[in-house]
């Protein structure tokens, strides 16, 4: 397990990890992580979030079989299969995606933010400006997982399962799931991230093309 506290490391390594082992993940380690959650700024300091970790193996895999159910009805129409794609990169992919779904529950540990409605103050909980209340704090959390050697990958398909999730884990009407991240050991290697050169997206004073 390699754990950092160099931030800067810490931004520039942290890569999804797709693949875990079975190792468990000790309680209070998961609770360092989520308290750096907390910490996120939000909109008027309203902190309107509510941090649900799904530890049991049974209800993983309930939800999951969900999760996989909807993913194979997409395969082929939103989503390509990767066996077609010929870019080599959205190909590694594509088939990063359609294992993960495929193995959602060897994560041991899923981490289901929700924005509780009640508390966000703005009218729209489903608008951009919801996600500026509560995004920082799942950025907040996946770079708290890297610093401690854990791998995670932000994934949003919680509106295919919403009535399971509020189901399987009595999600009250107020807390609206924004994100599932599953959480583990890698069982592959931390960064360094790939991304383009700085150049292409810094302005100065002005868009220059």
């Amino acid at each position: 397990m390699t754990t950092t506290n160099d931030i800067y490391e810490v931004m520039q390594t942290q890569r999804a990890i797709r693949r875990w082992t079975d190792e468990p993940v000790d309680p209070e380690v998961i609770e360092r992580i989520i308290q750096a959650g907390c910490w996120a700024p939000s909109g008027s300091n309203s902190q309107p979030w509510g941090f649900l970790v799904v530890s049991d193996d049974d209800k993983r895999e309930r939800l999951a079989a969900a999760l996989r159910s909807g993913f194979e009805m997409r395969v082929g129409s939103s989503f390509p299969n990767p066996d077609e794609v010929e870019d080599p990169t959205r190909r590694r992919m594509y088939r990063g995606a359609k294992s993960l779904f495929e193995n959602f529950a060897a994560a041991p540990v899923w981490i289901i933010p929700c924005l509780l409605t009640d508390l966000y103050l703005a009218r729209a909980a489903d608008s951009l400006l919801a996600g500026s209340s509560i995004y920082p704090s799942i950025q907040n959390i996946m770079l708290a997982a890297r610093a401690e050697g854990l791998g995670t990958v932000l994934t949003t398909p919680q509106d295919s399962i919403m009535d399971e999730l509020r189901t399987e884990l009595s999600i009250p009407d107020s807390a609206l799931p924004v994100a599932i991240i599953p959480m583990g050991h890698p069982n592959a290697n931390f960064g360094p991230v790939t991304r383009r050169p700085l150049d292409t997206f810094l302005h100065w004073n002005g868009w220059n093309d």
